[in-house]
Formats: structure tokens, sequence, C-alpha cells
């Protein structure tokens, strides 16, 4: 067995040499392909982390005008805090709620001595468990009899009922047409790299068209004369992976440290169990993309 995995690694460098311009198309190819599999596969991670981090910090808040009664506050919270969605309501009054201002003013304290009088309202801030099915629990707020008695605004009860509405919504949009958009341009990449080692393969067998007539008639198997064939696809593929590989992680290495450290508000999680997953999927896809050329092309062009 040892024997034959020499012989067929030796014809398969020998065909590598004898076809180096096809066999540099169909490396690059791959390998434009799967990196191009492997940045999507990075950037989903990140665009999660981002979207993961952004859905934390969306709450509901309830503007409630001065003169609501508490009775209806609690009664309304009380609703809140029974449904399966709501993590946790809590009261936010007046003194708080100019804390917090000032607090985020605090680059800007003029504006906050201009204050005479505490004009911010109180508020019910709602935390979800499900960021997802946020419009379950609006709904039940603007249906709730209680909205309408202590709502700051309550002929326009969107603006009482904030949530920071179609931030999250816009962002998945545009990632998921961007991750189409990225399925679409790797099928296509794969694709040409199935036609250039398709044709690779096919210059191999013409060029050893001899050799396989001699083969045939001192009766070696088919398995015998296609395997090393399917080797030089699958070593292309290979080829083309690992460079793809050593190139995300020069990125991951090189580049991200600089932008966790630009977003520091977000946390990344590119870790090396996310980066070996990648690799073997990328191997793993190289290897696909490798056996499906090299087989098409013998099955058209080696009649065996």
């Amino acid at each position: 067995m040892s024997i034959n995995l020499g012989y067929f690694i030796s014809e398969a460098a020998i065909s590598f040499k004898r076809n180096w311009v096809m066999t540099f198309g169909g490396i690059a190819t791959i390998f434009l392909s799967l990196l191009l599999m492997g940045s999507a596969l990075l950037m989903n991670s990140l665009v999660n982390d981002m979207v993961g981090d952004i859905e934390g910090r969306v709450i509901i808040q309830v503007w409630i005008h001065d003169d609501a009664e508490y009775v209806d506050i609690e009664s309304l919270q009380a609703i809140l805090e029974g449904h399966g969605n709501v993590a946790g309501v809590e009261l936010i009054g007046k003194d708080e709620a100019l804390e917090r201002f000032t607090y985020m003013m605090q680059d800007s304290p003029q504006i906050v001595e201009q204050l005479r009088d505490n004009p911010l309202p109180r508020s019910l801030e709602v935390e979800l468990v499900d960021t997802q099915e946020i419009d379950g629990v609006v709904s039940l707020i603007k249906g709730s009899d209680e909205i309408l008695r202590i709502a700051d605004s309550p002929d326009d009860l969107d603006r009482s009922v904030t949530y920071g509405q179609g931030i999250v919504e816009t962002l998945l949009g545009a990632t998921q047409t961007a991750r189409y958009a990225g399925i679409a341009l790797v099928g296509i990449l794969a694709l040409v790299s199935l036609i250039f080692i398709n044709n690779t393969i096919r210059l191999a067998i013409y060029a050893r068209r001899n050799e396989l007539s001699i083969m045939r008639l001192v009766g070696a198997s088919n398995g015998f004369i296609r395997a090393p064939f399917i080797l030089e696809g699958i070593l292309q593929a290979l080829v083309g992976a690992l460079l793809a590989i050593l190139v995300l992680l020069a990125v991951k290495s090189f580049m991200f440290p600089g932008l966790q450290e630009t977003l520091a508000f977000i946390t990344f999680n590119f870790t090396n169990a996310l980066m070996t997953e990648i690799a073997l999927i990328l191997l793993g896809s190289g290897v696909v993309i490798g056996t499906l050329g090299a087989i098409i092309a013998m099955r058209r062009y080696l009649k065996i």
C-alpha cells in the first residue's frame, strides 16, 4: 500500500510540473474561493458578536408623565413581569434619571447647570429575555389600559414606548444581504475552481494517453489508473486551502487586535477553537472541490 501511495504522489507531482499553468490557475481559484469562504465565516462571527452585544443592550422604555398614579404604574409593572419574555422591570425615578443624564453630560456640565428644575420624566425600563420577540411585549404595553393613564404622550404611544426601533432589524437585514451575496460569490468561485481542476486533469490525461493505454493492456485496475488524477485534484485543493488558512491567520494576528482596540465596547470571540473550526471547514471544502473536479474530468475524458 505504501508503494502505491508513493507512486500516486510521484505521478501527481509530475503532472503538476507538466501542466503548471493550469495547476496554478486551479490553486489560485480554489485559494480565492476558500479565502472568501473563510472571510465570510469570520465576518459572520464578528457580526454575531456585534448583534448579540447590541441586542443585549436593547430595552423598552415606557415614559411616564409626572401626574401618573403609582397604582397604575405598579399595575403595568406587574402585567409585564408576568410575561414570559420579560426578564425584569425597573422603575426609574426622576432623581435617578437626572443622575444618569448628569453622568452622560459630564463632558458638557454647562448643559446640566442650565437646568433649573428636573425636567426628566419617570420611566419603566423593561429588559427582555429574547430581543427577537420584542414586538409581543411592545404590543402588550400599548394594548394595556394602564398605558393610556400613565404615558407622557397618550395620544402618540410611539413616543411614550421606545426601544431603538429598527436598529437591530436594519443591522440584521444588511447582514443577511451581505451573507447571501458572499454565498453566491463563493458558489461562483467554487464552480470556476471545478472547471480549472477539470481542465488540469483533462490535460494530464491527454499527456499520458499512451502510458494509460499500455497500463490497460497489462491489466492495471481502474482504481490504480484513476488514483493519481484524484490525488492531483485533492493536492491542488489542499494547497489552495492551506494558503487561504495562512492568510486568515495573518489577518487575525495583525488586523483584529487593532479592531478590538478600536471597538472596545464589543468583545470579539476570535478564539483558537473558532480558527480551528474554520480551518477544518476550508480543508474539507477543498478536498470536496478537488475530488469532484477530478471525478468529473475522468468520467468525461478517461473511458475506463
